[in-house]
């Protein structure tokens, strides 16, 4: 029976060989011998280690392993100190190639993987006509110049038409993710004048366009994250249902339950959660909403349940909605209730005795409610901690007496679950019912502006 059972697995080995299981990458770089390489993939611009390989006397090495690589973009970390690299194509599992050791792209071939026979063609290919470029650019006499506007053409075509008749090849999807969004000529006015926000409307609807967002083989890639953060970042501007429409065309265009579609939900909340942008809170909360508590399955029920807990505290704290109350104990010893500040506005000032950043605003907020009296502004200014002595101390040196100075005298107010006081001064701007209209790590102009506006 153990003879069996051990035929058995050595027919199995052989078959999962058969059938491609497990990947096997021969390398030969002339010029390096009796060192190490290293196969890594792409976390964003981050490289991993995955594999390393001794290098022998000839330069050949073995990348091999028992269970297939995740497709990707990866590369290889050369030498022992890693100072010189180049990338490949993971879509095949088994393949070779030999390159030159000062000369890692130019050099480069390939047997055994179409994926990265065209990426490396396309490279060199590039890399030629560019050296020819820079040398017609240095010349200055006719016949030059029409050969450079020539060469330039022909490259600029070679790109489109290369990039458009192999899209379908996960190398192509690649070095299109790489590529910029060719903006098109913007159109004519009424007036004839050319469109002057042709290229913000364009940027806005076009800019991710040449990802491949159905495609989990591109998360291993710098070509995903950073697009997707800058787009936002650039975007900051938004109306809040903009950000929130604009967020699920993006994760439209994942497949559902991808890991690709995960990496995208994560990288966007962690985004809209930690942005000092007014607003920017209500695209996180919507996205919890839509993709974590919408479609759990992607996550560990740990993750849901603190997702969700996270928003529950948010939600009443969001543009808008009216600001949860609180009853504190001001200088007199009385009980004063945030909601029965009669006011036009109500500036909720959550400080700290020893935060520097309060002692440089709180002189200037003084100032403001004292040029803006006409407007009907009140500040309810609790202080973030539990000595009375030091509250008092403050409001003495600040000359905060105008304010409304409240204690936390029972010890029980807890500001991070109330107001989502991650720091200090948190400050929220209310109407006369108490709808938040602004809130922030404020400037004292910003505040005005808004006041203003509503």
């Amino acid at each position: 029976m153990r003879k069996i059972a051990l035929s058995l697995i050595i027919i199995s080995a052989s078959l999962s060989s058969l059938l491609g299981q497990g990947y096997k990458i021969q390398g030969k770089i002339n010029g390096l011998k009796d060192s190490y390489c290293y196969l890594s993939y792409y976390y964003e611009i981050q490289r991993i280690v995955k594999d390393s390989a001794k290098v022998d006397a000839e330069g050949k090495f073995i990348f091999s392993g028992n269970e297939a690589l995740k497709g990707g973009f990866y590369s290889v970390l050369v030498g022992e100190k890693r100072d010189k690299s180049f990338d490949l194509v993971i879509g095949e599992q088994a393949f070779s190639f030999e390159t030159q050791l000062n000369d890692l792209i130019g050099g480069m071939k390939f047997v055994g993987s179409k994926e990265n026979e065209f990426f490396y063609s396309f490279q060199q290919k590039i890399k030629k006509d560019e050296l020819k470029i820079k040398q017609l650019q240095a010349k200055t006499d006719a016949t030059s110049k029409t050969q450079l506007n020539a060469l330039t053409l022909e490259l600029a075509q070679y790109k489109k038409q290369f990039l458009k008749v192999y899209e379908n090849m996960l190398a192509i999807k690649f070095l299109k993710a790489a590529s910029e969004v060719e903006m098109p000529t913007p159109p004519k006015t009424a007036d004839g004048k050319a469109d002057s926000e042709f290229a913000n409307k364009f940027f806005v609807e076009h800019y991710l366009d040449n990802l491949d967002l159905g495609d989990d083989r591109l998360m291993r890639s710098p070509f995903v994250g950073q697009p997707i953060q800058y787009y936002f970042e650039q975007l900051y501007f938004l109306p809040t249902d903009s950000l929130k429409k604009l967020t699920d065309r993006v994760l439209t265009r994942t497949k559902k339950n991808s890991e690709l579609r995960k990496y995208i939900v994560n990288k966007l909340t962690s985004h809209f959660e930690g942005s000092r942008t007014m607003g920017h809170d209500a695209v996180f909360a919507h996205l919890v909403e839509k993709y974590y508590s919408g479609e759990p399955q992607m996550w560990d029920t740990t993750t849901v349940r603190l997702a969700k807990e996270r928003v529950k505290y948010l939600r009443p704290l969001l543009m808008g909605s009216k600001i949860p109350d609180v009853k504190l104990t001001d200088t007199e010893g009385k009980i004063r209730n945030l909601h029965g500040v009669s006011a036009n506005y109500t500036i909720l000032y959550i400080y700290a005795y020893d935060c520097s950043h309060c002692q440089l605003f709180t002189p200037d907020l003084v100032k403001f409610v004292k040029e803006n009296k006409d407007k009907g502004i009140e500040v309810f200014a609790p202080i973030f901690d539990k000595d009375e002595t030091r509250w008092k101390k403050f409001i003495k040196t600040f000359e905060t007496q105008a304010f409304i100075n409240v204690f936390d005298k029972t010890g029980t107010v807890n500001y991070f679950l109330l107001y989502d006081a991650q720091f200090t001064p948190t400050i929220f701007i209310l109407d006369k019912d108490k709808n938040i209209i602004g809130k922030g790590n404020l400037p004292i102009d910003a505040i005005g502006r808004i006041i203003d506006s509503h």
